[in-house]
């Protein structure tokens, strides 16, 4: 019997097989992402980003009660093994009003920034270099759940916001 979690990677994977042809070579370590143009490029070769998500990199890596080292380190195993060089995860977090936004965040509207997660961060980028894994850093978007857009709006128009 399989668990919904190996399900969901296979069924990831094999989605992902028909873009395998056009990826690049794998990457040298310590090689960052450039662009040339419209292109990306690393170590002078063009460079496609084909990966997965892990948004909660930073949270895993954190020494502090929500972090889970080990964790961390399997699921990278895992993805390695997948044969994934690329993730995308959360570099920051605003604390927000929002219902159903994830707490403790990387900052708050002082703009002082939690050293627990940005710790956590270096460590998930160091974990993931010794797998030779590329991080893609997103540090906002438009979802509610990380603060996102809607609170940067929040600070700076006298508290207004939408409540998704």
């Amino acid at each position: 019997m399989h668990t919904r979690r190996e399900l969901l990677v296979g069924t990831s994977a094999l989605l992902a097989a028909p873009a395998v042809p056009i990826l690049a070579a794998p990457l040298a370590p310590g090689e960052f992402v450039g662009r040339e143009g419209m292109r990306l490029v690393s170590g002078g070769r063009p460079y496609r980003y084909a990966g997965t998500n892990m948004w909660y990199a930073a949270y895993l890596g954190a020494s502090a009660p929500y972090g889970n080292r080990d964790r961390l380190r399997r699921e990278l195993d895992r993805v390695a093994e997948l044969g994934i060089q690329s993730v995308r995860i959360l570099g920051s977090s605003e604390n927000s009003p929002l219902k159903n936004s994830v707490t403790p965040t990387f900052r708050d509207q002082s703009r002082n920034y939690s050293r627990t997660l940005l710790e956590g961060l270096d460590f998930a980028l160091a974990e993931m270099g010794k797998r030779n894994i590329k991080a893609v850093i997103y540090l906002a978007n438009f979802w509610e759940w990380s603060g996102g857009f809607m609170t940067y709006l929040y600070w700076t128009n006298g508290g207004h916001y939408i409540n998704m």
